[in-house]
């Protein structure tokens, strides 16, 4: 399919997705059949890839075997130092929000700021439509013995800008955590490709 001296920075994403699948049939030759992105291999439903990337079975349980590999490799990759800036939080969070939807998780930490267990899942859906309520929310920090919590949701259109909604939830929170002795230290927006906004940083006045 591909000559040996053709490196893997040069090659098209649909190559790239056939030389995963496995062999010249794994997926369809036709690059103009179809135009998928490749955001959606990160919704993670090997069906649909057999539609959108034209892969039979075996060659998309093959690209799903890779694409978990790599989620483990970015899990490995987590700071274990203390969570203090935005962008480590980003960096914890890659390997979770390669969605079609958004989702809100609750990051909790311990007195050195150093994350507990694996960021806990708390809703699904809009985060202003979903169950983004405080009580879910520090349930899970408390059942960990948190000292403090970050929350984190997805932007799956890729702008990380926070909506009013966004605001009203972290305002939610963090009152929330006052009352529970829990501190929201910051409600971080991120996106697939590395993108976030801290709502601490750009509206502070949320957490006074």
């Amino acid at each position: 399919m591909l000559d040996d001296d053709i490196t893997l920075n040069h090659l098209s994403d649909h190559d790239v997705v056939r030389l995963v699948a496995g062999s010249r049939n794994g997926c369809a030759e036709s690059q103009e059949a179809y135009q998928p992105a490749l955001q959606d291999l990160a919704h993670g439903d090997p069906v649909a890839w057999q539609r959108s990337w034209g892969l039979t079975p075996a060659a998309a349980r093959r690209l799903h075997a890779a694409l978990e590999l790599h989620r483990r490799l970015l899990r490995a990759r987590r700071p274990t130092t203390a969570l203090t800036q935005p962008a480590q939080v980003a960096q914890v969070m890659l390997p979770l929000v390669g969605l079609d939807h958004e989702r809100l998780w609750c990051l909790c930490l311990d007195p050195r700021s150093r994350l507990i267990g694996e960021p806990v899942q708390i809703s699904q859906g809009d985060v202003d439509g979903c169950d983004a309520g405080p009580r879910s929310f520090f349930r899970n920090a408390l059942r960990r013995a948190a000292s403090t919590a970050i929350a984190v949701h997805n932007h799956p259109s890729g702008d990380v800008s926070p909506s009013h909604a966004d605001a009203a939830v972290t305002r939610r929170l963090v009152a929330a955590g006052r009352a529970v002795d829990v501190q929201l230290v910051d409600h971080v927006i991120v996106n697939a490709t590395g993108g976030f906004v801290s709502l601490r940083l750009s509206q502070p006045e949320l957490f006074r």
